[in-house]
């Protein structure tokens, strides 16, 4: 319902080990390390040159009144390895094992709502085959708590920054760029759950911690 408001947390955690230190705190942060552009897959390029000829096949009219980004895909997959499988490469995700974790849309919305995908993939690249950057999005639940997980891969320059989320109300965020991909757990629950929403986000950093150890 528009007028409920909602309570959010961000995270952003890196799976790798030594980030996270014993004291829980975070050393600092070095830069993301670009995507091999040889390392994506021969489908995800064939996708990005058939959404750039789309483009090109429209009028300059057409062009001018559409919404639609040039060079912008998206795909969705039943599971996160089958996501994998369109990449080319594996992107770990422990969230994925998880027997506290129902699973959901890419959204954290229940199987099956509006035929949304279970995992998403969306991707930019220019007309000559760049790819600027891919985001794996998958989403889970915890009772009425939303987990919706990003995998975010930049190309050269590596830039580690999320757009700004339209919540009604982003109570913290921390950004820790690790090796070739940024994480990022966002929580959702209602105004009268923050403690279950702070468990939820607890128990999922956890996870983190643990895949990294």
């Amino acid at each position: 319902m528009r007028n409920r408001r909602v309570l959010v947390w961000l995270l952003c955690a890196a799976l790798l080990a030594g980030c996270q230190g014993q004291t829980g705190e975070t050393e600092a942060a070095r830069p993301l390390e670009p995507i091999s552009q040889d390392a994506l897959s021969q489908d995800l390029r064939d996708a990005l040159e058939e959404e750039w000829d789309a483009w090109n096949a429209l009028s300059e009219e057409a062009k001018a009144v559409s919404s639609h980004m040039p060079g912008w895909c998206r795909r969705g997959f039943e599971d996160w390895a089958a996501c994998e499988d369109f990449l080319g490469f594996s992107v770990p995700n422990p969230l994925e094992a998880c027997d506290w974790l129902e699973k959901g849309t890419s959204a954290a919305m229940p199987l099956g709502f509006r035929d949304a995908p279970r995992v998403d993939i969306q991707w930019n690249g220019t007309e000559e085959g760049y790819v600027d950057w891919v985001s794996a999005n998958a989403g889970y639940r915890s009772g009425p708590i939303r987990v919706m997980l990003g995998a975010l891969l930049y190309g050269d320059p590596a830039k580690a920054k999320f757009s700004d989320r339209d919540w009604t109300l982003d109570l913290g965020k921390q950004d820790i760029p690790a090796d070739g991909v940024l994480y990022c757990v966002h929580v959702v629950g209602e105004p009268d759950g923050t403690a279950e929403v702070e468990e939820t986000l607890e128990r999922a950093l956890g996870v983190f911690e643990e895949a990294s150890e």
